[in-house]
């Protein structure tokens, strides 16, 4: 499916911290969890307080504060079909929750300098 066709998304409705329900142009209506999204630039996505200040732009979902996009292919790809009888519970961090959001914040950006590091020292030494 060329880009042009590709449905664009036209509304989002947030359910509990971390699930979504997202309404294409196309009629589909997907249920999108946002313990999905997996890398450093979505660290801010993990409270769920961020996650919920989803909002549409240009056909995508998109988080203002972080300035965060995600294509709406990638959403229908890693979603689920919507079940309106579905009753989200709220979203509670657990301990292990917790800890994994701690590591998260402090690994990342360690590993970003540890790069950057090993970087300049290779330049200096070759």
């Amino acid at each position: 499916m060329s880009e042009s066709n590709s449905p664009k998304i036209v509304s989002v409705q947030s359910l509990t911290g971390r699930s979504l329900r997202v309404d294409y142009d196309d009629g589909a209506v997907r249920l999108f969890d946002g313990f999905r999204l997996r890398g450093p630039q979505f660290i801010p996505l993990v409270h769920p307080e961020n996650f919920v200040k989803a909002v549409v732009k240009d056909g995508n979902l998109y988080w203002e504060e972080s300035d965060i996009t995600i294509e709406a292919d990638y959403v229908r790809k890693f979603s689920v079909p919507y079940d309106p009888d579905y009753k989200p519970e709220e979203y509670v961090r657990t301990k292990r929750d917790i800890i994994g959001e701690k590591i998260a914040v402090v690994l990342f950006p360690a590993m970003a300098i540890a790069g950057l590091v090993g970087t300049v020292w290779w330049y200096i030494n070759n």
